[in-house]
């Protein structure tokens, strides 16, 4: 393997380890777990680092084709994205650990899965990296973070044991205001780059 490709899948793995960051997730994790048996814990994580992978590869090697069927341009996507994300905080900011959960089984996908893991970020990140990585070297990153994902999310019984579920609750309400940020980053982001686009054309 050639240098150059080296340095480039070393760059490609720390950029999609800092956007998922996986220990940040960690407070979301334990609000959306809470109550949870140990078993049934680690199906949620499990299932999620599974779905968040997926879509990962998914977006990897067929992103630009996925969103050009569906005539949808790149920022349009992370406008989107953003403001899940931040419908999101909202919730976690007025219901605490209560805005995590869903009534159904599908709760590992959703928040956790995505657009938490594999959210625009992660997404955009993949898709520009096929780029100068192509296939199959582009989906090496993805394999990495994810699977150091599912090792730093399972060490989520030290963490309640540490903070209890009060201090989960509380850890989740402060960061619901990094969340919102963060998607009205990506909202000013793709309106940016969407109004670039069209004076480009």
């Amino acid at each position: 393997m050639e240098p150059d490709l080296i340095l480039e899948l070393v760059k490609a793995t720390v950029a999609l380890f800092v956007i998922v960051d996986p220990v940040g997730v960690l407070p979301f994790v334990a609000s959306l777990t809470k109550g949870l048996e140990q078993d049934e814990r680690a199906r949620v994580i499990n299932q999620s680092v599974i779905v968040g992978t997926a879509l990962l590869f998914i977006f990897s090697i067929g992103g630009h084709t996925i969103l050009s069927i569906l005539g949808i341009s790149l920022a349009s996507f992370t406008v989107a994205g953003g403001i899940l994300l931040t419908i999101l905080a909202f919730r976690i900011l007025l219901q605490g650990g209560e805005g995590w959960q869903t009534e159904t089984t599908t709760s590992g996908v959703f928040p956790l899965a995505f657009p938490l893991l594999a959210g625009p970020g992660a997404i955009t990140t993949v898709i520009f990296s096929i780029n100068t990585l192509g296939i199959p070297y582009s989906l090496i990153p993805i394999l990495a973070v994810m699977a150091l994902t599912w090792i730093v999310l399972h060490s989520i019984d030290r963490l309640l044991t540490i903070i209890g579920g009060t201090g989960a609750d509380a850890i989740a309400r402060i960061m619901s205001v990094f969340i919102a940020a963060i998607g009205i980053q990506y909202i000013v982001i793709g309106l940016q780059d969407g109004v670039a686009e069209n004076l480009n054309a």
